[in-house]
């Protein structure tokens, strides 16, 4: 059910710069899966087509996250998106360069969607205090899921009957894309907090999600909760250590 929009309220400097930080993580992270998309269809010809509708996709999503946040005199924090976005596209140059059009399909279904799935999703029971933001973040929700299936089904084909080397090429990929986007995860936590959302709900999300990603490609529920487990905990441990997460 719809939640309806309200007028743009009075924001304390300290909730505004918040949102100026998670906006612009959204709107740059769009532009960047939208990237991912294209370069995977530049690896793969077969794909192009379709890839290059996927990265449309995302770049509309970009444009609609821009329209709600200044709607709402928001302005997406570009600078603190480039600091947390970085390392991810330097680890997708790499496996372009490489041909490797597997990870960057890894990367993009259990990183990159899957991060934003775990905000978009909780940020629909706030999304009402920000006027027009609702339909924008409920529709984008459902594409993403939309691009997951796609990469789901085709690493279960890829990999199947060969869930030993999915596990493998899963590991060698997410050791860093985990280690960073959960640390995004960990370094935006006061700014969930402010702006009325819960990170742990975003992070548990977050493992959900992933887990479920596993069990679709057809990883054994006890082995993809072992995976997940030991991909997150550590990640818990730094940040409630206050140790770096990226």
């Amino acid at each position: 059910m719809a939640v309806t929009a309200t007028n743009p309220v009075s924001r304390s400097s300290e909730h505004r710069a918040a949102a100026e930080k998670l906006m612009g993580l959204v709107v740059f992270g769009e532009k960047v899966a939208a990237r991912n998309y294209v370069l995977m269809g530049d690896i793969k010809p077969e794909y192009n087509e379709l890839m290059r509708k996927f990265a449309s996709m995302e770049g509309q999503h970009s444009t609609w996250f821009r329209d709600a946040s200044l709607r709402n005199d928001i302005e997406p924090n570009k600078q603190f998106a480039d600091g947390e976005l970085g390392y991810l596209i330097d680890q997708v140059e790499r496996y372009h360069a490489e041909r490797d059009f597997d990870a960057i399909a890894v990367v993009q279904g259990f990183i990159v969607e899957c991060l934003a799935i775990a905000t978009y999703e909780p940020f629909l029971s706030i999304a009402h205090q920000y006027e027009g933001a609702y339909e924008v973040f409920q529709r984008a929700l459902a594409e993403e899921r939309y691009h997951v299936d796609w990469v789901t089904r085709y690493l279960r084909l890829r990999f199947f009957d060969a869930e030993d080397d999915f596990v493998g090429l899963a590991k060698r990929v997410n050791v860093q894309g985990i280690e960073c986007v959960g640390g995004t995860l960990m370094n935006i936590a006061d700014s969930l907090n402010i702006v009325g959302l819960s990170p742990a709900e975003c992070t548990g999300t977050m493992m959900d999600e992933y887990t479920s990603l596993l069990e679709r490609i057809g990883i054994d529920p006890e082995q993809a909760t072992k995976d997940v487990i030991s991909l997150f905990v550590p990640l818990v441990r730094k940040y409630r250590h206050g140790e770096s997460v990226n």
